[in-house]
């Protein structure tokens, strides 16, 4: 190919065939993670000190002096994980924003396009594990 564009369109076509495909994997992960009924952030801690109280037959004296140890490494690991977000974000936004440099006006059209589905789907994702957990948490009665 003796045409440097072309080149260029290869390569900005690959890429955007890998994220579009590293993007499906990922959902589909995420997915099967919600599947495996994976605690939401905040009931890691309850959920590890009711583990630990039922499996290690703890006594009210170790509950109490173990409880706010689990709690405190929750905390941190709440903390850790909306810090990893907040860079994970900025780093993709980067991304996108060096990739849209690259693009031809017709192309970053199309790039928006995907890059508002891609956002959409996981909003919707979002909600139907919010959802999820929500009916876990709050079966229906069963009938009468």
């Amino acid at each position: 190919m003796n045409k440097p564009w072309k080149v260029v369109l290869a390569f900005t076509g690959i890429f955007l065939a890998g994220m579009v495909v590293g993007g499906l994997v990922a959902l589909r992960v995420v997915k099967h993670n919600a599947q495996q009924r994976l605690p939401t952030p905040d009931q890691f801690g309850p959920q590890l000190m009711r583990r630990f109280a039922t499996q290690l037959d703890l006594t009210p004296e170790q509950k109490e002096k173990i409880k706010p140890i689990v709690m405190q490494g929750a905390e941190e690991l709440r903390q850790l994980r909306r810090g990893t977000e907040g860079t994970s974000r900025a780093v993709i936004e980067r991304m996108q924003g060096e990739i849209a440099a690259v693009l031809t006006p017709e192309q970053k059209a199309k790039f928006d396009d995907l890059l508002s589905q891609q956002r959409e789907r996981m909003k919707r994702f979002g909600e139907e594990r919010v959802r999820r957990f929500r009916d876990r948490d709050n079966p229906p009665p069963p009938p009468k």
